[in-house]
């Protein structure tokens, strides 16, 4: 399995999607409906790409060729995302072990308001997180961020976080690849993408 970068073109429509793993138990008795939520959180991308042609028609095709469906992995970032947030500095896990829907980074530009803005995207780890609240970096350049989905499997210590536009998560296809051609060379691609909780 390879790990490719997604080509640089623009579609003209993308579908974000938070797919939880929550499940909800009700009790056919009383109606008292209880939830759990489980690991696995994980984002679905749904994208569009109208009538292209020429080398940008050619490079998705070869692109989607090369894939395999599902045998390989890419990066994809949110084609619309504008960061925020101030950011600053060289942003590092600080310290090993850390999983839920916090993490804590050294690095940062020290005592920045708003270093990053609740909307705003981070990577590490292989995985693609959304800011649930505004952070703010203190005096030593330490900085809390809370994110979802949760994290799925413990950063090392000294890790790279990565906040610059693009931010890229690690994504597959869900289905095998297709497109429809239009007389005079054009083709028109409809693409749905998971991404990799396994990577």
């Amino acid at each position: 399995m390879t790990t490719y970068a997604f080509p640089s073109i623009t579609p003209n429509r993308s579908s974000w999607e938070l797919v939880t793993n929550t499940r909800r138990f009700t009790s056919p008795l009383t109606n008292a409906t209880q939830t759990v939520a489980r690991k696995g959180t994980l984002w679905r991308v749904d994208l569009s790409f109208n009538n292209l042609d020429g080398a940008d028609r050619a490079d998705l095709q070869a692109f989607l060729t090369k894939l395999n469906g599902q045998e390989h992995r890419f990066t994809l970032h949110d084609h619309a995302y504008t960061r925020r947030g101030t950011g600053g500095g060289t942003p590092l896990i600080d310290g090993a072990s850390q999983t839920g829907s916090s993490v804590t980074i050294d690095g940062a530009t020290a005592s920045v308001t708003n270093w990053l803005r609740a909307g705003d995207y981070l990577s590490f780890n292989n995985q693609l997180f959304m800011t649930t609240a505004d952070c703010n970096s203190d005096g030593s350049g330490d900085v809390t961020v809370t994110l979802s989905p949760p994290i799925r499997s413990a950063p090392a210590d000294d890790a790279a976080v990565d906040i610059d536009a693009p931010v890229s998560g690690v994504f597959m296809l869900a289905t095998d690849p297709s497109w429809s051609n239009r007389p005079g060379a054009f083709s028109s691609f409809q693409m749905t993408c998971i991404e990799d909780v396994l990577a």
